[in-house]
């Protein structure tokens, strides 16, 4: 068995194995009692404890092995479950979950990241890496409805104990493919500056659409149905369409970027999800995934240009930084807004004044 393939039936059981609760994290906290404002600080710690963790859970990879820093997201991932079956309702509980969980996907995520740069050739990497989306989101679709009819039908400790027992069960693959060790010297600032400062507006602009899939399941609770079912169909929904994206689309975004037209298509297409839809939310998210997945690709195309101008390690770090400063200070000021749908109007009006930013630098860039 090649590492590609020891890594793929990694990715399916570990993906199906997070997607099980992972996609309803805030709607199980929202259903649980807690408030919009707790699920929010949560989100924000989360994300603040990871902009200081990747720095060491790259080091460990380097210094040791990134099986060890898998070990530990998905040990932490376990406790994770045990906490959020022994639920209290105060602020320590918000805090030590934020942390287990900031834990769980920054090990994870570094992990991960650094074994999809050992599989796949830097030459042709268009070909598995769609094959690897692919397989995640088979996961998610199947994971998506199974976590959903537990959650809604059954005692939450028995998803978890599934979860975290096909967790540990997918790392046994990785165990075959070798984990390299490296002394790299961390040079964060002098690598940050060989970056089109552009590019990372371009990126940050695409991590901030990941903070409406954070508490979209809670919107669709209050307006529309509030069941675990209907949050797992729009997960569900959402990972369909990135799959016909991947297949029928995937050549075209490989030729032309498109980061500006899917980035104004998802705004707008956002604001149609604040109408009173009902049950035609699930076209919309469709819709919706298909141009995120564009987006996505875009994004990334825009990233993955620096691939070759950093080594591996200042890649990962830069990622995982990147990923968590831009989610955390977007979160802030909704924590102080109490409406919804203000909040969505207020993130996709971020989105919009960094794209008209990055659309303008980029235009002056040509001119030049």
């Amino acid at each position: 068995m090649n590492n590609r393939v020891r890594f793929n039936f990694f990715l399916f059981i570990s993906t199906f194995a997070r997607a099980l609760i992972e996609v309803f994290i805030s709607l199980f906290l929202f259903k649980n009692g807690f408030s919009i404002d707790s699920i929010l600080l949560f989100y924000l710690l989360e994300n603040l404890v990871a902009l200081f963790i990747s720095y060491f859970f790259v080091k460990i990879g380097e210094r040791f092995n990134y099986s060890i820093v898998m070990q530990i997201g998905v040990a932490s991932f376990v406790v994770l479950q045990f906490a959020l079956n022994n639920m209290a309702y105060d602020s320590l509980f918000i805090v030590i979950v934020a942390f287990l969980y900031s834990l769980y996907r920054r090990g994870y995520w570094v992990a991960r990241r650094y074994y999809v740069t050992e599989v796949i050739p830097k030459r042709d990497s268009s070909g598995p890496f769609s094959i690897m989306m692919v397989i995640s989101e088979i996961a998610s679709i199947l994971a998506g409805f199974l976590g959903a009819s537990l959650l809604d039908g059954f005692n939450v400790a028995i998803l978890t104990a599934i979860s975290s027992s096909l967790l540990f069960v997918s790392i046994i693959p990785l165990l075959g493919i070798e984990s390299k060790t490296k002394r790299t010297k961390i040079e964060l600032i002098k690598n940050l500056k060989k970056y089109d400062k552009k590019n990372y507006l371009a990126f940050s602009l695409y991590e901030i659409n990941n903070v409406l899939a954070f508490i979209f399941p809670i919107f669709i609770a209050i307006y529309i149905k509030d069941t675990y079912v209907m949050a797992g169909a729009v997960n569900a929904i959402g990972s369909l369409a990135i799959i016909v994206f991947i297949l029928v689309y995937g050549k075209i975004i490989k030729k032309r970027n498109y980061f500006v037209l899917s980035s104004i298509l998802f705004v707008l297409i956002c604001f149609v999800k604040l109408l009173p839809l009902d049950y035609f939310i699930l076209i919309i998210c469709f819709l919706e995934s298909f141009i995120k997945k564009m987006q996505e690709q875009s994004a990334n195309k825009i990233y993955f240009e620096n691939r070759n101008n950093m080594d591996l390690t200042h890649y990962n770090l830069i990622y995982q930084l990147l990923e968590a400063l831009a989610r955390a200070i977007v979160v802030v000021p909704l924590i102080f807004m109490k409406d919804m749908r203000l909040m969505i109007v207020f993130v996709l009006t971020v989105i919009s004044i960094e794209l008209v930013i990055y659309a303008c630098l980029k235009k002056n860039q040509r001119l030049k």
